[in-house]
């Protein structure tokens, strides 16, 4: 039966568009699969030369430019990576006339940084931006980005003059985005960008000192500075703010009680590294994502956040830490999924006290993550369990996740997790690619109408005699052995242990009740 190349017969545009999608050396190899394919080639508006590809055939470029130029073919997207002290002017030039939309280039830094050809600067068409290693000064003849959407400076070095003439020059401008920039010392945003919804700066040197931005319709805004100590941020006037990310910022407790009654639309609020942090009050309807981490002065937390679905924090003890675990009170959804990173230095009673303390404050969350390297961090010593309460017997899920997996015990884990939660529906651990889980059913009240509770003084089941089912998956047969004679040893209602094949396990239990 004779095969029909169906996709050759697809029009240029949509071969062009397929193409778009490939590194420039994958794309000239698909020219010999058929004259359609190689129109689709010679004609190609998309051109990626990714990394490392200039010192392979250092000719490409330009016979791949001067071809588009001469058949006055424009350019959608370019893309290179080129040694500091390759030539840009001819390319600059052609890619102007070529009318490009999409401009990516980046020069090695390990000597200098490159100064940017002026050309650049009268590209009206262009849509995109994006710079890395280069220095870049305000034109003469000023700046033409009349239609530029997207700006993107990495490890640039610039002054505030050339930023406050693309915020008047760039009126459509839609993602502002610096990363690992030298020069300027702030960042003044006016009403001149109408259209800006996200604004990132990454790594803010060390003399940078302010951001004060009047975006009406800003999104998203990510601050991450490299001292710590950015004192002075100003986005008051961004109403339509969803998500914030501060990392490294000078946060104190009078900023942010200024700040959020302005943000009534802030959805996520992200704080990292903020030390000077000290009392944290949060009421919003609105707020659903909150992570504090690395926070260390932070004494109190008071969350009135009735639809709050995520939370996230660390943690941490040791000898420099006296006490750093803070006042907590959380009003948050029933579904909300907490998820704690634990940081001990030392593994000793007043760690596993601290541990319980903390755990207590979602103990009406459904969902608990902890995170932790070695699963000892978890596993509370059974002397102090008889001075604790349960932690979490309200809490139906939790999950575990151990950074090192080399050596564990599966026992120990679940022995403390059911004592942490004694009414867990479902366990799990491991790590994403070895997660193990064991579902828990058990007893109804009409089970057993004329049998007194056990355990009648507790506030909650007690899973040793009530526990009718397990079921476990991913787990090896050594542990499967092991969990077996755990749970036959631990319990007095269990009818039914059953692993993904079911066999065994039910096999096994079956002749021991025999």
């Amino acid at each position: 039966m004779e095969r029909i190349d169906v996709i050759s017969k697809l029009p240029v545009p949509i071969l062009d568009h397929i193409l778009s999608f490939l590194a420039i050396k994958d794309a000239a190899r698909t020219s010999v699969l058929s004259k359609a394919w190689n129109n689709a080639w010679t004609s190609l508006s998309c051109l990626d030369f990714g990394y490392g590809f200039y010192h392979v055939i250092r000719g490409v470029v330009d016979q791949i430019l001067e071809k588009r130029l001469n058949q006055k073919i424009s350019i959608k997207r370019f893309k290179v990576n080129v040694p500091n002290y390759v030539n840009l002017d001819s390319w600059i030039k052609i890619l102007v006339a070529c009318n490009i939309k999409e401009l990516y280039l980046e020069v090695d830094t390990t000597y200098a940084y490159k100064k940017l050809p002026e050309a650049i600067f009268a590209v009206k068409a262009l849509n995109v931006l994006c710079l890395c290693g280069f220095w870049i000064e305000l034109p003469s003849d000023g700046i033409k980005f009349s239609s530029l959407r997207e700006l993107h400076l990495v490890e640039s070095v610039f002054d505030e003059l050339l930023i406050q003439a693309l915020c008047i020059s760039c009126s459509d401008l839609e993602v502002l985005s610096l990363r690992g920039f030298y020069g300027p010392i702030s960042l003044q945003v006016a009403r001149t960008l109408p259209k800006l919804r996200t604004v990132d700066l990454v790594a803010c040197p060390l003399k940078f000192q302010m951001v004060d931005i009047a975006a009406p319709n800003m999104k998203d805004l990510y601050v991450s500075s490299s001292s710590g100590f950015l004192n002075v941020i100003k986005i008051i006037s961004c109403k339509t703010l969803q998500h914030l990310n501060l990392h490294g910022v000078a946060v104190t407790d009078q900023w942010l009680e200024n700040l959020l009654p302005h943000l009534p639309n802030l959805e996520i609020f992200y704080l990292s590294s903020c030390s000077l942090l000290k009392t944290m009050k949060i009421s919003s309807n609105r707020l659903k994502y909150l992570k504090v981490v690395s926070c260390g002065n932070l004494t109190e937390v008071d969350l009135d956040t009735p639809n709050l679905l995520g939370f996230s924090s660390d943690v941490r003890y040791g000898k420099d830490i006296v006490d750093p675990l803070p006042t907590f009170h959380l009003k948050a959804s029933r579904v909300l999924e907490a998820s704690l990173n634990l940081i001990p230095e030392t593994l000793d009673t007043n760690w596993y006290s601290k541990l319980t303390r903390s755990l207590s404050n979602f103990i009406h969350s459904k969902t608990i993550k902890l995170c932790c390297d070695d699963h000892k961090v978890l596993v509370i010593p059974k002397e102090l369990r008889e001075s604790l309460l349960p932690p979490l017997y309200d809490t139906n899920i939790l999950q575990v996740k151990l950074h090192d997996r080399s050596n564990y015990s599966v026992v120990d884990i679940i022995d403390s997790m059911l004592w942490i939660s004694p009414q867990l529906d479902t366990l799990s651990f491991g790590h994403t690619v070895d997660l193990k889980t064991l579902k828990f059913t058990y007893r109804d009240a009409a089970d057993d109408e004329d049998e007194k509770p056990c355990c009648a003084s507790l506030p909650w089941k007690c899973w040793r005699h009530e526990l009718k089912k397990v079921t476990l998956q991913d787990f090896t047969i050594m542990e499967l052995l092991e969990l077996r004679n755990y749970f036959l040893t631990n319990t007095d209602k269990l009818e039914t242990i059953e692993d993904p094949p079911g066999w065994f396990l039910r096999t096994s239990l079956q002749y021991l009740h025999t």
